[in-house]
């Protein structure tokens, strides 16, 4: 059914495209018609004896037919290019849910230096990643808070309210398609929402050169003045022309210093001519969201007196920057270029602008803070429509400390590769060690459990039929490298990571309201069995000491036997099937887990596929030469 709705979509968005660019091509061959009849009626009008008037005012006519058909050839252009960007929509999210992982945006997160060990493990960002199947943010204020949720686990409570509002999203398709759209739009420029917030929250550039503002009004002044005496005949045209020279000649030096400086401030302000206007209808949308959804009634409080209290404000700006735009008009800013030299028209635009910036300045930060947190939820909202058979964890506080799952699959997987298991873990005091034989499944499940519980933190839906969890803390260790610039062995970097997962264990020990959780994944390779048997249970025990929770995967079977481990350990296992005989022998894997130690390994199995078994070839025969 979801697969449907976005091939309807895209098919919908087709047809439209195909019909707005056969207007749009009648509007360009007439375009071309019109200036080509304001050309020869100007030619024939200037050659012409009599009744060339007549033919001026048809040039005139049909120039500005020109004109305006101009101004809605680009109307049109920007719907066709919307609905291009819908379309693509839609088959981006048909891409997420078949995961293909090429076709889908990668944005570039900075993931702090504490996160960086979990979220790597975890593939929470990246490519094929967490972040890149489910982000619709497009500000970098949504692209921060999606990852801000995603590495630090929100509440109860949190959780709970953003459960409530990813529900109410999820099923408003119109909203979060509007709501991406102007994201889209407004991201082409990625930069443009800090550059904002950062003029915003400045200092006033002209405001502190006063002596420049007074000087641009007077010579703006004198200007019009000298105009105005000339034309009524107070002053000899010769006199009046040389005043205008002197006036525009200052006004010149005046531009050659400055006016690359507000040039910046304009762009900072608005990177495009739909900037603030695209800020205007992404507050209103959220202005607009229910009142009975505590995570929006919250929202909007922080926006003003009253949710469209923005709009009222930016109504203002957008008009301010309308004129300081016109710049960038092609058919209006050969006018406009004259303005400046004549009067400095930058200059009082932007003493328009700092007064807005001071009424209203300090007030941006919230409301595209708003934004990125609505992108955020529309995010986790769109992720809970496309996949209907997820489910919303259960967050139990209290002394329940245990993850239990039914169905529980990996996010980042396909459905239609995606096997499900059951999960029980916990209490603290005991552990999941999970064995079984290479490729069967092991690191899969440490993930599944990790990237589940991230997302079920966050507010999201999980890969699950059912999820029940403790306020939690992740730790892991699963991909650990070594370092030739820093001199660190792969075992010394394994040591390291211990080492933090232990500080953190002891930070959570008496925690009333949050367990640590830790992923462990074939950990201490870097030192020889006997040893790595010895180590792997004194950690693994004094996790378990502190109150941590967690998973183990290994190949050491006897780790379920130590004195340390054996009475907290809870043994599951992965296996494998061989089919055939000979060279037609094959592996299979089923990814279903199973109660108890693995009862097979499969390494010498393997080595045999490729070519590495037991050498059976008989011995080189040797020749003497004579």
């Amino acid at each position: 059914m979801i697969r449907e709705h976005y091939q309807q979509r895209i098919e919908e968005y087709q047809r439209r495209l195909d019909a707005i660019e056969q207007k749009s091509d009648r509007l360009s061959r007439l375009r071309g018609l019109t200036f080509l009849v304001a050309l020869v009626a100007a030619v024939v009008g200037w050659s012409s004896s009599q009744y060339s008037w007549i033919w001026y005012v048809g040039a005139g006519a049909s120039f500005l037919g020109f004109v305006a058909l101009a101004a809605f050839h680009e109307f049109v252009q920007e719907q066709a290019l919307q609905i291009r960007m819908r379309q693509q929509m839609s088959k981006t999210q048909l891409d997420r849910m078949d995961r293909k992982w090429k076709r889908i945006p990668v944005v570039d997160v900075d993931v702090p230096q504490e996160h960086q060990a979990v979220a790597a493990d975890l593939d929470l960002f990246g490519k094929a990643s967490v972040f890149q199947l489910t982000s619709l943010a497009h500000t970098p204020f949504g692209t921060a808070t999606l990852r801000d949720w995603l590495l630090n686990p929100a509440s109860a409570e949190e959780i709970t309210d953003r459960q409530q509002a990813v529900t109410t999203l999820a099923e408003d398709f119109e909203f979060r398609e509007q709501l991406d759209l102007h994201g889209r739009m407004l991201g082409v420029n990625s930069t443009a929402p800090t550059d904002f917030v950062q003029w915003a929250e400045g200092e006033p550039w002209l405001a502190k050169r006063g002596w420049l503002r007074w000087l641009a009004r007077l010579l703006a002044v004198s200007f019009i003045a000298a105009l105005i005496v000339g034309i009524i005949g107070l002053m000899e045209p010769a006199v009046m022309f040389l005043a205008i020279l002197g006036i525009v000649g200052l006004n010149t030096v005046i531009l050659v210093l400055a006016a690359g400086r507000v040039n910046d401030i304009f762009n900072q302000v608005s990177s495009g001519n739909h900037d603030i206007q695209l800020y205007r209808e992404l507050l209103e949308s959220i202005a607009e969201l229910p009142a009975n959804c505590t995570f929006f009634t919250e929202l909007q409080a922080t926006m003003g007196a009253t949710p469209r209290e923005p709009l009222s404000r930016l109504k203002g700006l957008t008009r301010i920057v309308g004129f300081a735009n016109l710049r960038r008009n092609g058919l209006l800013g050969i006018p406009y270029l004259v303005l400046q030299f004549v009067v400095l028209i930058d200059f009082h635009i932007l003493c328009l602008l700092e007064r807005w910036q001071r009424d209203h300045g300090q007030a941006v930060r919230p409301w595209l803070t708003a934004i990125g947190q609505v992108e955020a939820i529309s995010s986790l909202a769109t992720l809970a429509h496309d996949n209907p058979d997820w489910t919303f964890p259960v967050i139990v506080e209290g002394n329940e400390t245990r993850i239990q799952g039914r169905e529980v699959g990996h996010p980042l997987l396909a459905d239609n590769v995606c096997v499900r298991n059951e999960l029980q873990l916990g209490p603290t005091g005991t552990f999941l060690l999970v064995t079984g034989s290479n490729m069967s499944g092991k690191s899969t499940l440490l993930r599944s459990i990790g990237v589940n519980v991230a997302l079920a933190q966050a507010g999201a839906p999980v890969c699950a039929a059912e999820f029940r969890l403790c306020p939690l803390q992740i730790t892991t260790s699963m991909r650990i490298n070594d370092s030739l610039a820093d001199g660190v062995s792969f075992f010394m970097a394994e040591l390291r990571r211990m080492k933090e997962i232990v500080d953190q264990s002891r930070h959570y020990q008496n925690s009333t309201k949050r367990t640590l959780l830790y992923l462990l994944d074939e950990i201490l390779q870097g030192t020889n069995s006997a040893e790595r048997q010895i180590a792997v249970s004194r950690v693994v025990g004094f996790l378990m000491s502190h109150g941590a929770l967690g998973a183990v995967s290994t190949h050491d079977l006897d780790l379920a036997t130590t004195p340390d481990l054996s009475s907290g350990c809870q043994t599951v296992h992965f296996r494998e099937t061989i089919t055939g005989e000979g060279s037609q022998q094959q592996m299979t894997f089923d990814y279903k887990m199973r109660s108890g130690l693995a009862p097979t390994t499969n390494a010498l199995k393997l080595l045999e596929f490729v070519g590495l078994g037991e050498n059976k070839e008989p011995a080189a025969q040797t020749h003497e030469v004579d």
